[in-house]
């Protein structure tokens, strides 16, 4: 065989390898492409969606929601704290008040508690609550939640199965393990709090052995 045919033949192999190759990595590329698309678009068993979700449309399908991650979005506040009447030290003037206090999630459309049926308990991580009583003080420190903010919220709701017989869930709560202040509390709001602490503290007033702190 002639040098000039054998130059030829591998230089028609050599071309056809490369192009192979050619071909071979654009599948690759088109692939992977195609399957983060995909992946984009998929949404896991345990995410939902990632628009917030009022905490009353969660509340009303517990079942549907528990175990899974979420984001929601709602106003923020402190959840009532019963404390007990007693002699206290000096050092401790609420000595019969609890060390936590509860932050609860309602929709964002309300101001007061009182306004919802059901709020949501909002823990950390951890399974704790926020907000820690200062020692000798009827103040609790919650981190740097805004009181009456509206916050998106991301983590994941838990709610037990509900007895035999009983309609309702006995304990649920959110972990949350972020979360992201959308707005503060308006002048209006703040004034229309403050009647509400004015009305719960003559209500503290009353001769009873508990007393709420609002």
């Amino acid at each position: 065989m002639k040098k000039g045919k054998i130059n030829l033949i591998i230089l028609l192999s050599l071309i056809i390898t490369f192009a192979s190759l050619i071909v071979v990595i654009w599948a690759v590329i088109k692939f992977n492409a195609a399957s983060r698309e995909i992946l984009k678009n998929l949404k896991t068993p345990q995410e939902i969606s990632p628009k917030g979700i009022s905490p009353s449309e969660v509340l009303n399908q517990k079942s549907a929601y528990s175990g899974k991650k979420i984001t929601l979005r709602g106003r923020v506040t402190e959840a009532p704290v019963v404390c007990q009447k007693k002699d206290c030290p000096p050092d401790d003037a609420c000595c019969g008040c609890p060390w936590e206090r509860n932050l609860i999630l309602i929709d964002e459309n309300g101001i007061l508690t009182s306004q919802t049926k059901e709020s949501l308990r909002l823990l950390d991580k951890e399974g704790r609550s926020f907000c820690q009583r200062q020692k000798g003080s009827c103040q609790y420190q919650c981190g740097d939640w805004r009181k009456g903010g509206i916050y998106e919220i991301y983590g994941e709701f838990w709610a037990e199965s509900p007895p035999p017989g009983w309609g309702k869930s006995m304990d649920f709560y959110f972990r949350v393990e972020d979360k992201k202040l959308s707005k503060s509390l308006g002048f209006g709001s703040k004034i229309n709090l403050l009647f509400q602490d004015i009305k719960n503290l003559f209500r503290n007033l009353k001769t009873s052995g508990e007393y709420v702190l609002p």
